[in-house]
């Protein structure tokens, strides 16, 4: 039998005020092998090893003032993969005699995707979005990279043409991903890097974008970084306020003058490379930017993301900046992000789909509607700028808010909630859906496990607000004065709390929104004095023809009525 052939396979760890650090792995009966350190930080050793499978982890003496000089285990923080166990040992795959990051054949390169204003995202938890009633389906674990796959043709019908996903970095225990342990390593319970590489690939093949959720503000107390070099990486004390203290805060602002760089920042911006390159993914959101302040640091993470992109595809910055603060939009001529989650807008539809008031949003404030939706007034400059949602998942779903909050449910519900998404999807911004909204989910707001109620869309309520959903997101895809920043307010009667609106594109495309805010019949409405052009209009939403004489627009709106014309 032919000996088998092994290579020098290097593992290293950047660690450079260690005094002692050492391997452990399976292939040393987890016994410690002394590691040397180089002039740049990093130690390092080579192992001897063939083609295979491997686990390892190291140890060392950390300098972390909760432990200084003791001895302690820890993951490979650029690992790419880490056991969902207490054991925490880093994976290693050897292919051909080299380290194999990412073994993966990717197959759907050349298919174009859609630019960003073109974008309906669909924001999701892997964990959570199968494995509820009605998704039984094959006889296995549930709430993976692959059901997501499965379900790929269900999100293609629906019409969105983004995933982001909220984190799916290595986290501890059952989780939402906003306590990563390390920013390369895949979580297990999700399924295997090669898993996420397929996911992303057979989007891509489908049109469809993938955006990862990313915390870059801090991480879990028990990451790799904490315990090897607290303050290294880390604030001692954190500098913001207790309403901000969500784990070790990055401390991007510490300097190691000997190596001249910033710690912090090259461990992020290595993760972006990393992750850019090896899952080819299509945006980040960047989780929690208020907390991380500083908008040159924020514009240097993004340059990272897209210089690695170097203009290969469309790509997206997206910041979660709440309480917000428009400036952090415009990149790269302006602020550090492409876009921002807009907070605001998405309470002030909450108050109208409730009928109530939403953190100071009055549900029949048509001035502060307004100027929530028109990019001229509300300080972001362009609808590109901005993510519009009902809710996500830092809310209660919207339908428990119709239900508990505005006490309505049945026929009456469904038009509540139709009538706030109808002003999401005409409206300037990106349309964002939070899993389940399109077919009415009301599961309470919960960190256990939430899987989503499939078995809804056996009700014929609830499949026709999946329609609906479905429709409005044809509609905006097959309409460009959707997509401008075009807007107008052409009906703004306060006293019956009517609204109308008109969106508009070079081409000689026009679209009017109207809707009734109240749930009570609004009867006749006239639009006039808004440059409509004479003739046939369809109304979208209940399939019919309406004139419009002497550029006067007249038809009738029921209670919680939104209807959409189109000019033919």
């Amino acid at each position: 039998m032919a000996e088998e052939t092994k290579a020098a396979i290097q593992l290293s760890l950047f660690a450079p005020y260690n005094e002692e650090v050492a391997l452990i792995a399976i292939w040393n009966n987890w016994q410690r092998q002394p590691m040397s350190k180089g002039a740049d930080g990093w130690w390092r050793i080579d192992a001897q090893l063939g083609d295979g499978e491997y686990f390892y982890k190291f140890a060392l003496k950390s300098k972390s003032y909760f432990c200084v000089n003791q001895w302690v285990d820890v993951f490979d923080p650029y690992g790419l993969s880490v056991t969902d166990d207490d054991q925490e040992h880093t994976g290693l795959t050897v292919r051909d005699g080299k380290r194999m990051w990412v073994d993966y054949q990717w197959r759907h390169d050349d298919v174009p995707l859609p630019t960003n204003d073109k974008l309906v995202i669909y924001e999701l938890h892997v964990g959570d979005f199968s494995g509820g009633k009605g998704d039984e389906g094959k006889m296995r674990l549930k709430g993976r990279f692959s059901d997501i796959v499965d379900k790929l043709d269900y999100l293609t019908d629906l019409g969105v043409n983004a995933l982001e996903l909220m984190p799916v970095q290595e986290c501890r225990g059952y989780s939402w991903g906003y306590n990563p342990r390390s920013l390369f390593a895949v979580e297990s319970r999700y399924g295997t890097p090669v898993d996420l590489c397929r996911l992303v690939d057979e989007c891509h093949g489908r049109g469809i974008r993938v955006i990862m959720d990313a915390v870059y503000n801090h991480a879990d107390a028990g990451a790799p970084l904490t315990k090897i070099d607290y303050e290294y990486w880390f604030y001692r004390e954190n500098p913001d306020p207790p309403q901000l203290h969500w784990g070790p805060k990055f401390n991007y602002g510490h300097y190691d003058e000997k190596l001249k760089l910033f710690p912090a920042r090259k461990y992020v911006i290595d993760s972006i490379n990393f992750w850019v390159e090896n899952f080819r993914i299509d945006g980040i959101r960047f989780d929690a930017t208020v907390a991380i302040k500083d908008f040159k640091l924020l514009k240097e993470l993004a340059d990272a993301a897209f210089k690695k992109i170097d203009g290969r595809k469309p790509f997206i910055t997206i910041g979660e900046h709440i309480p917000e603060d428009p400036a952090i939009v415009g990149y790269p001529k302006a602020g550090p992000m492409v876009a921002a989650w807009r907070d605001s807008l998405a309470k002030q539809l909450q108050a109208i789909a409730t009928t109530q008031e939403r953190d100071g949003a009055q549900p029949w404030d048509l001035d502060a509607l307004e100027r929530h939706v028109n990019p001229a007034t509300n300080g972001y400059g362009s609808g590109n700028h901005t993510v519009n949602y009902l809710a996500s998942h830092d809310h209660e779903r919207i339908f428990k808010q119709v239900a508990d909050i505005g006490k309505k449910t049945g026929d009456a519900a469904f038009r509540r909630v139709k009538l706030a998404s109808g002003i999401l999807f005409t409206v300037p911004g990106i349309p964002m859906i939070w899993m389940g909204q399109e077919f009415g989910t009301a599961s309470p707001l919960s960190m256990s496990p939430r899987p989503l109620a499939w078995e809804l869309l056996a009700n014929r309520e609830n499949q026709d607000l999946h329609n609906y959903f479905a429709g409005s997101i044809k509609l905006r895809a097959n309409t460009p004065a959707l997509r401008t920043d075009r807007y107008q307010t052409v009906m703004k009667d306060k006293e019956r709390a009517l609204f109308a609106y008109k969106r508009w594109d070079d081409g000689g495309g026009v679209i009017i929104v109207a809707a009734n805010l109240k749930d009570s019949p609004a009867g006749e409405f006239v639009i006039a004095n808004a440059g409509l052009p004479d003739g046939t209009w369809h109304e979208h939403i209940f399939n019919y023809d309406a004139k419009v004489e002497k550029g006067a627009l007249k038809d009738t709106l029921g209670p919680s009525e939104i209807k959409i014309f189109i000019k033919q």
